[in-house]
């Protein structure tokens, strides 16, 4: 008899266990959007030279530098950074994070960005038109929120052009920087 309770407790509990597990099992994952594809064109190491034009911050000056991008997050985010060469006439160099993904819900690839300047950026755009990707949004960390936006423009399968600009207080365009990069080890 007690073989009989013990052996029905125990059926009862797998049951009741499995039934609890298959409720609270996590949903998977949604589907990386196929969009993302996009992105993966600046996947690798990416060698730059160029400009960054007169700024509050620093004087005109030629800039070289290298980006590193790779997939992360499970391949749903791309990782970037750029780290600017230390140069005689560029004493303080540049260099940024971003996360490049892109939102279904809102059909718009999203991209946020933090520098070492103590700035962060929130952008957005639509993907290539063309050989042409631009995103726009919002830089913060300043003692003022500003426009920003960053074109890019490919060349070939390994060489792109990168064009960054912001508002000022009249609301035009300037150019920060535009520089040449080009794939390699």
């Amino acid at each position: 008899m007690l073989k009989h309770v013990l052996s029905g407790t125990i059926a009862a509990l797998v049951l009741t266990t499995s039934s609890v597990l298959a409720k609270d099992a996590p949903m998977p994952a949604p589907a990386i959007p196929a969009e993302v594809a996009q992105v993966a064109y600046f996947v690798g190491t990416w060698h730059c030279s160029g400009k960054g034009f007169a700024m509050p911050m620093s004087p005109e000056h030629a800039t070289t530098g290298t980006v590193r991008a790779a997939m992360a997050a499970g391949g749903r985010w791309l990782h970037t950074t750029y780290d600017e060469d230390k140069t005689a006439a560029n004493p303080t160099p540049y260099h940024i994070g971003l996360y490049t993904g892109y939102d279904s819900a809102k059909k718009q690839f999203a991209q946020s960005s933090f520098d070492t300047m103590g700035g962060y950026a929130t952008q957005t755009g639509t993907g290539w038109n063309g050989d042409v990707m631009v995103f726009e949004g919002s830089a913060n960390g300043m003692p003022e929120s500003m426009g920003v936006r960053d074109t890019f423009t490919k060349k070939g399968a390994s060489e792109f052009m990168h064009t960054g600009e912001m508002q000022g207080a009249d609301k035009k365009w300037m150019k920060t920087d535009e520089e040449t990069c080009k794939k390699g080890k």
